[in-house]
């Protein structure tokens, strides 16, 4: 679990945006949501949505599935701060050719790989929109 905080907290620095607390703030307010609603989608209390949102904790991958439909957000837009509607998906043929843009990108890719399967599947799972 330590592993994805590490790797929460690097995500962010490497885009250099607004933090994770910070998109989930807007997207919970544009939901219309309080921190107790949302607690309460999630089955967790106002304080843990309180700690995500000012950076002391984060979430952990059971709540981040469960997080995406509550919010009706991409995992990509609240974790990275990526629009998923505004990417265009690779060709299937483009897809072995796939490289990293930037020295951030290879990190995230050489530890996504050093994952074990069972953890890359659930990785890739917690990020579809």
């Amino acid at each position: 679990m330590w592993k994805f905080h590490i790797l929460m907290a690097q995500i962010s620095r490497a885009i250099d945006m607004k933090s994770f607390g910070d998109r989930l703030r807007e997207a919970r307010t544009a939901a219309g949501m309080t921190q107790e609603q949302l607690g309460f989608a999630l089955g967790v209390t106002k304080a843990s949505i309180s700690a995500w949102e000012n950076g002391r904790e984060t979430p952990s991958f059971r709540v981040l599935p469960e997080l995406r439909n509550a919010l009706k957000r991409s995992l990509d837009e609240l974790i990275c701060g990526v629009d998923a509607t505004s990417t265009t998906k690779p060709h299937d043929k483009d897809t072995a050719e796939l490289k990293a843009g930037s020295v951030h990108e290879r990190t995230l890719l050489v530890r996504f790989r050093a994952l074990p399967a069972k953890k890359r599947e659930a990785f890739l799972e917690m990020l579809k929109p």
